[in-house]
C-alpha cells in the first residue's frame, strides 16, 4: 500500500534546458495519485528544505505548469550545498515536522549522494520515506544511464556554436579555440564533431579531457589542419591538459562542492596557436549558454526529461526508494528509450567518462561510433528536420588572372 503523506521535490546543481521538463513531469503524474497530499517545491533545492522554504505545487495553474516545462533553467531554483551530517539531520527533522514522505530530488551524482544518505538517514530515524534520484547533467557523466536529461539539448548548443564559428573563422583564414564545459567527462566536447558535413568543416581537432595531449603534437596537428584547410577550429573541453605543461587552466578557487573551478584553457591555446602558426587566433567560451539557451532544446532531450520526472514519481508510489531513474534505449532504436532504475549507491561518487572507442586513434577527434550515439539525442524541438542543418559552400570557379601580381 503506498505510503500516505506530503511529497517535496527540489533541483541541484548546474542547471540544464530541460530541467524543468523533469519537475512537470514529477507534478503531473503527482497529481493522478490521492496518496500523495501536497507536492512542495523546495525552493533552492538542498538550502530551501533546510530552511523551511517551500512552495505548494499543487495550487499553481496547469496550464503555467504545462508553459514551465520548456523554460530553461531551474524554475525552483538550485543550489550547490553539499550537505554535511548537520544539515542532513536538519532535513530529516523538516522532512517529518511536513509530514514528507516522498523525496525527489533532481541533479548529477553529488544529488545523488546526497539523495543515498537521506534514504539511509531515514532508516535509522524509523520515518517511513521514499526517496528518489532524476538525474540532470549536461556533462552525461552519470553511470548506468545510456545518457542524462540535459545532454542533448547542450550537445546541439555546444555542436551548433562550433558550427557557426566555424563558419567565421573560414571566411577569414583565421584560427578559432572554442571551450566547451566538462570538467573529467569529454562527452559535450565531443558533440562539437556533430556539425562537421565533410573533412574540411570545424573542429578540425577536438580534444576531451580523458586523454593528455603531448604539446609538440598538438601543434604539429594544428600546422597540418591549417596548411590542408586554411583555417583551423578547436574544439576543447575546460577540463583539457597537457602531458607536460606550465600553462595553467585552473583556478585556486573552489566551488560549493569543493571542485576547482576551470576556464582559461581556450585562452591559453589560442596564444600557442597564433605564436606558432603567425595567424590571428580567437577564443570563445559558451560558458551558461549551454544549459540555458532554450531555442537549442532537442525534442528527444524533453521527452527523456519529461519521463524520468513522471516514472521516478510513480515508483516511489509503488514503494521503490534509494533508487536513480536511468535512461535506456529500447529495441536497438536509437529514438526509443525506457525509464529503468539503479540504487543511489552505485551511482553516488561515479563518474563516467568517455570511453575509449569513441576517441579516434589520433586522440584529436572523435570515432563515427560516438556520433551514431549522439546524433539521436540532439533531434530538435522544431526547427529542423532532425540533427543539426548543413550549410553548402561556392565551389568558387576560378577566373584567370590578367594583370601581374600584386604585392601589397
Amino acid at each position: 500500500m503506498a505510503l500516505e503523506g506530503n511529497a517535496a521535490i527540489g533541483q541541484s546543481g548546474g542547471p540544464t534546458m530541460v530541467i524543468n521538463a523533469s519537475l512537470v513531469g514529477a507534478i503531473e503524474a503527482a497529481r493522478e495519485i490521492p496518496q500523495i497530499r501536497r507536492f512542495y517545491g523546495a525552493v533552492h533545492g538542498m538550502d530551501g528544505v533546510l530552511h523551511e522554504r517551500f512552495i505548494d505545487l499543487f495550487r499553481e495553474n496547469d496550464e503555467l505548469v504545462e508553459e514551465i516545462r520548456y523554460r530553461p533553467s531551474a524554475a525552483l531554483g538550485t543550489s550547490r550545498i553539499k550537505p554535511d551530517e548537520a544539515d542532513l539531520k536538519r532535513a530529516m527533522k523538516v522532512f517529518m515536522a511536513h509530514n514528507i514522505r516522498y523525496l525527489f530530488y533532481i541533479g548529477g551524482d553529488d544529488s545523488q549522494s546526497a539523495c543515498h544518505l537521506l534514504s539511509e538517514l531515514a532508516k535509522s530515524h524509523d520515518w517511513e520515506m521514499n526517496i528518489i534520484g532524476i538525474p540532470k547533467t549536461i556533462d552525461n557523466d552519470l553511470v548506468l544511464t545510456d545518457a542524462c536529461p540535459g545532454f542533448g539539448s547542450a550537445a546541439r548548443l555546444a555542436a551548433s556554436a562550433v558550427q557557426y564559428v566555424s563558419c567565421d573563422a573560414e571566411a577569414f583564414g583565421n584560427c578559432e579555440v572554442v571551450e566547451i564545459m566538462g570538467r573529467n567527462a569529454g562527452w559535450l566536447t565531443a558533440a562539437t564533431a556533430l556539425g562537421r558535413d565533410e573533412p574540411r568543416d570545424g573542429p578540425h581537432l577536438v580534444y576531451v579531457p580523458e586523454v593528455t595531449v603531448n604539446p609538440d603534437k598538438f601543434l604539429g596537428d594544428c600546422h597540418s589542419v591549417y596548411d590542408e584547410y586554411g583555417y583551423l577550429v578547436i574544439a576543447v573541453s575546460e577540463g583539457f591538459s597537457f602531458a607536460e605543461s606550465e600553462i595553467a587552466t585552473t583556478s585556486e578557487k573552489v566551488d560549493e562542492f569543493g571542485h576547482t573551478r576551470l576556464g582559461g584553457v581556450a585562452e591559453a591555446l589560442s596564444d600557442m596557436v597564433e605564436e606558432e602558426l603567425g595567424v590571428r587566433c580567437r577564443f570563445d567560451r559558451p560558458g551558461n549558454m549551454q544549459r540555458s539557451f532554450a531555442l537549442a532544446q532537442s525534442q528527444v532531450d524533453l521527452d527523456i526529461a519529461y519521463a524520468v520526472g513522471d516514472d521516478a514519481v510513480r515508483r516511489a508510489c509503488r514503494g521503490e526508494t534509494d533508487v536513480m531513474i536511468t535512461i535506456q534505449r529500447k529495441n536497438d532504436d536509437p529514438y526509443e528509450f525506457e525509464c529503468e532504475t539503479t540504487s543511489l549507491s552505485s551511482v553516488a561518487g561515479q563518474t563516467r567518462c568517455l570511453p575509449d572507442e569513441y576517441i579516434n586513434d589520433e586522440q584529436n577527434g572523435v570515432t563515427e561510433a560516438y556520433l551514431e550515439y549522439a546524433r539521436p539525442l540532439t533531434t530538435p524541438r522544431e526547427y529542423y528536420p532532425s540533427g543539426l542543418p548543413t550549410y553548402p559552400r561556392f565551389q568558387k570557379f576560378p577566373i584567370e588572372p590578367k594583370l601581374e601580381a600584386y604585392e601589397r
